[in-house]
């Protein structure tokens, strides 16, 4: 028998992206040994949660978003400050982190080939590993990336809060069906 499938509802990536960040950071910190991949995915996915919201908010409130999708994150931040006249501080917490993030995110997203050449003089010797843990996405830790999971949680609600309809189910995934329809032969 055959059948007709619709499925049908909405997903909001924004939401999806920021859960992923917090499963990656919850792994990471169960099970320490091996954590730092999952400390890079949560923060990557930490910046595509707060780019996608960026989106998310300016499709909805910009009539004209759609021509300036493209633009770098901080001009969309910009323009949806100026739009909802919402502060941002860049120089305090949690805006400031957003920019450490998104440097985070570039330097990967951009990424080159890096000469490393640190010299250093310490009291204690260095772990066999040690120069496997020079680069800013190589020393991360739970503590660094919480912080990165907490103040993208509190610049969207900042954004969220200026929005003249406040989403008041700010981090629900969005709702999906599915109708299953038999086809009669013909």
């Amino acid at each position: 028998m055959k059948v007709r499938v619709e499925h049908g509802g909405e997903c909001r990536t924004y939401a999806m992206l920021r859960h992923v960040a917090w499963h990656q950071l919850d792994f990471a910190k169960t099970y320490e040994e091996g954590s730092l991949l999952q400390l890079q995915a949560s923060a990557v996915f930490c910046a595509f949660a707060f780019e996608a919201y960026l989106n998310h908010v300016g499709e909805e409130e910009i009539a004209f978003w759609d021509e300036i999708e493209r633009i770098p994150y901080r001009k969309k931040l910009t323009v949806l400050t100026k739009q909802l006249e919402f502060v941002m501080e860049p120089g305090h917490p949690p805006f400031q982190t957003i920019w450490e993030l998104f440097n985070l995110r570039d330097r990967l997203a951009h990424g080159r080939t890096i000469e490393i050449n640190e010299v250093f003089e310490t009291s204690v010797y260095p772990s066999h590993d040690s120069a496997c843990y020079v680069l800013p996405w190589e020393t991360l830790t739970a503590a660094i990336v919480q912080r990165y999971y907490d103040d993208l949680t509190a610049a969207v609600e900042i954004i969220n809060e200026a929005r003249p309809t406040p989403d008041e189910l700010l981090w629900n995934q969005g709702g999906r069906s599915k109708t299953v329809t038999p086809i009669e032969p013909k």
